[in-house]
């Protein structure tokens, strides 16, 4: 374990062990105390803590000139996933590979700025022009085409926002960003008419009013609001949430596992997990700050952007700011293929540390 501790930045590594074993605490609570769910995932922790670990002795060249290779890879799968995925209500997002269902969108988050910060390291010049953007966004708009098709339009989304930080981060300048941002607005209307299914289109208008659907669309932001209003400033308290405890809150496990947090642990304990969360932001940027080469300050600091963006969505969500789009918590959240991506994401981090 000293050699182990010795190639990593202790403070990064001790707060991912610590928030990945609360996890599995909280887990306990929030499935009523299902003892077989929890083995499963305990399973799933130790195989992603494990490539964690492999990915750091992996050195970041090695990793850099691989990117191609995993994003043709990555495309593969999702192909795969169109044509022979797993069904589970209604939409086609997994793969079975010896038993076990993996999603390949959660993946991509991690592989797309990978190789789009493979793509602006090629070039000497590290201003990003019109062409490497058009590049960059066809990178970006490739997977997302399949994964939009399962239907899973939040991931959708999620990728689009990784890839886009990425760009920003190569060194983009105002003029094209004005451009990007543009281009944004002027496609909402389009997406709404065109692209948003029903169901999607329902959970917007039901996150500005939860009261036009209180027993369908709206339930789970209304029973998440409950649920993390009641829990006070200490909360109730390991075990005695009544809105998880009572199964009135859905999806406890997943995405609504802040709500399950917040009414058990309160304000205090909410400002605690922050408290964590933003260390391990800290320690990634500083790791970022520390990095040598353009391909690896890209790739970092895209990591660390994705990981905020990835616990201000679960909590917006939980606290009815954001639409219900499947986004779980970091580290803490039931599942496989989203932990193994935030897993592989900080074994990379690793790696750029241990050559910086």
């Amino acid at each position: 374990m000293s050699k182990i501790f010795a190639i990593t930045d202790n403070t990064l590594f001790i707060f991912i062990t610590f928030l990945s074993l609360f996890g599995l605490v909280l887990l306990y609570s929030a499935t009523n105390q299902d003892i077989d769910l929890l083995f499963r995932q305990s399973i799933r922790l130790f195989f992603c803590f494990s490539l964690m670990l492999v990915i750091s002795y992996i050195d970041i060249n090695k990793l850099k000139s691989l990117s191609p290779y995993l994003y043709i890879l990555c495309l593969l799968f999702l192909v795969f996933t169109l044509l022979w995925g797993k069904d589970i209500k209604g939409a086609q997002r997994w793969i079975v590979i010896m038993g076990f269902s993996f999603q390949v969108s959660e993946v991509v988050k991690i592989i797309v700025p990978m190789m789009l910060a493979w793509y602006l390291s090629l070039s000497d010049e590290k201003e990003i022009n019109l062409k490497k953007i058009l590049v960059c966004f066809s990178i970006i708009l490739l997977p997302i085409l399949f994964v939009i098709k399962q239907p899973d339009l939040g991931t959708s989304l999620i990728i689009l926002l990784c890839g886009v930080v990425t760009i920003f981060l190569g060194g983009i300048s105002q003029k094209y960003i004005i451009y990007i941002f543009s281009s944004f607005f002027i496609a909402v209307p389009i997406m709404w008419k065109f692209l948003l299914l029903p169901y999607q289109k329902q959970r917007i208008m039901t996150l500005i009013d939860p009261s036009l659907d209180p027993l369908g669309t709206g339930y789970h932001i209304i029973q998440s609001k409950i649920a993390v209003g009641s829990g006070g400033f200490f909360g109730k308290g390991f075990l005695n949430g009544t809105q998880s405890q009572l199964e009135f809150l859905p999806e406890r496990g997943t995405d609504f596992i802040f709500a399950v947090f917040s009414e058990e642990f309160g304000f205090f304990g909410v400002m605690i997990l922050l408290l964590a969360y933003s260390i391990i932001v800290l320690r990634c940027l500083h790791i970022t700050y520390k990095a040598k080469n353009y391909f690896s300050k890209i790739l970092a600091g895209s990591i660390t952007m994705i990981f905020m963006l990835l616990i201000i969505t679960n909590i917006s969500m939980a606290i009815g700011l954001l639409p219900v789009v499947g986004v779980t918590l970091p580290l803490i959240s039931l599942g496989g293929s989203s932990l193994l991506s935030i897993f592989i994401a900080f074994g990379i981090i690793f790696s750029i540390n241990r050559r910086s």
